[in-house]
């Protein structure tokens, strides 16, 4: 047994984290344990009719070995830099949270206003030029990216690179072009004020696509902002009327006449994490109306929705382009609320969406494949 490694009664303590036997033996990384190719676990630690006691441990060649008092005995092995990227000692690291962050670029996200996109915009987009790869960091720092100069025949191909692609009314892509019938605002003409896409669907968290096949129109500009920049303001600015759209669960809907479609959710405007941090926005002023909420709290609901949405309208936040042809906007859906500005003319957006699931697996992925390849 090396200095390093520190037993105290029910821990072990490496590296100056501790971990717990039980923890240690649930997640003993040994192919009768660990599944070598999925790395899901086999081991059930509901089976053990007495808390896991090591018979002796050492640390030796950057590896942690245990070997269990068990018939027969049981011989774990663990890389100290596996123990160390899973680490949960809140306690030998104050202020650590013990939830293992979304992606590698969660704590770099940049919360960003016009001054600040305006200023770096071309820096962004002279770095993609030297590494097409950085779209996917940029969709998490900054909760965007803008894809140039993609031929139409690679769109869905591109995409479903990524993962399936989430299937609507529509189909796998959902026009936004004028139509006669306008069965939604994204078939007219008109301005569409800042949202975040299918929130009368029960959808998981989603990255959101805009791709141009056509714009020869007069206006229709791209509106977007980093509504969790937005979101910051306003809690900093109003703490009581946030604390209302994080508790307030409102009804969005949307009618399709053709399909036969009333759809209907209740949730709240702005969803926390358990540390209080904004993960998700849930805003749509087309689709949110007739709410039924008790009678003496509607009028103190509508000042904080009002009050949110001269926020979103304040032009210091809003970032103003005109997609073109082979244009592929990409968007953090939770994150980044777009809308446009009313036009005339064609101009025709083809639109799909993913679950934001394979993103944060994709980055996860790179970010942790050393522990998991030739393991």
């Amino acid at each position: 047994m090396t200095s390093n490694v520190i037993t105290k009664q029910s821990f072990l303590t490496v590296a100056g984290k501790r971990f717990h036997y039980i923890w240690l033996r649930d997640n003993c990384l040994c192919p009768q344990c660990s599944h070598p190719t999925s790395f899901q676990k086999l081991y059930e630690i509901s089976d053990r009719t007495s808390p896991p006691e090591p018979l002796s441990w050492e640390e030796e060649d950057g590896e942690l070995r245990i070997t269990w008092n068990e018939d027969p005995p049981h011989h774990s092995r663990f890389p100290v830099s596996w123990l160390l990227s899973h680490a949960y000692d809140e306690e030998s690291e104050p202020g650590r949270t013990n939830q293992q962050p979304e992606s590698a670029s969660q704590s770099n996200e940049i919360l960003w206003d016009k001054a600040w996109i305006e200023a770096n915009i071309s820096r962004l987009q002279e770095a993609l030029v030297s590494d097409p790869q950085l779209w996917l960091n940029q969709l998490f720092t900054v909760g965007f990216t803008v894809l140039h100069n993609i031929e139409s025949k690679d769109l869905q191909p591109m995409l479903e690179s990524i993962g399936p692609i989430y299937s609507s009314d529509y189909g796998l892509f959902a026009p936004s072009k004028t139509t006669k019938e306008g069965k939604d605002l994204a078939e007219t003409g008109k301005g569409m004020s800042f949202h975040t896409d299918y929130t009368y669907w029960h959808t998981p968290p989603l990255l959101t696509s805009l791709y141009c096949l056509e714009n020869a129109a007069s206006g229709g500009e791209s509106l977007i902002i980093d509504g969790f920049r937005v979101v910051n303001d306003f809690r900093q600015q109003h703490p009581d009327y946030f604390e209302l759209l994080t508790q307030t669960p409102i009804q969005f809907k949307q009618v399709y006449t053709k399909w036969e479609y009333f759809y209907c959710r209740t949730q709240p405007i702005l969803e926390l994490d358990n540390s209080g941090k904004v993960t998700r926005i849930n805003f749509a002023n087309s689709h949110s109306y007739s709410w039924k909420l008790p009678f003496d709290q509607m009028e103190k609901f509508y000042a904080a929705y009002t009050t949110f949405f001269s926020y979103l309208k304040n032009p210091i936040y809003q970032y103003c382009f005109s997609l073109e042809p082979g244009d592929l906007l990409l968007m953090n859906d939770s994150r980044i609320m777009h809308g446009r500005q009313p036009f005339t003319g064609n101009r025709h957006l083809e639109i799909a969406c993913i679950s934001w699931d394979f993103l944060q697996a994709r980055q996860r992925f790179h970010q942790y494949q050393h522990l998991y390849v030739d393991r």
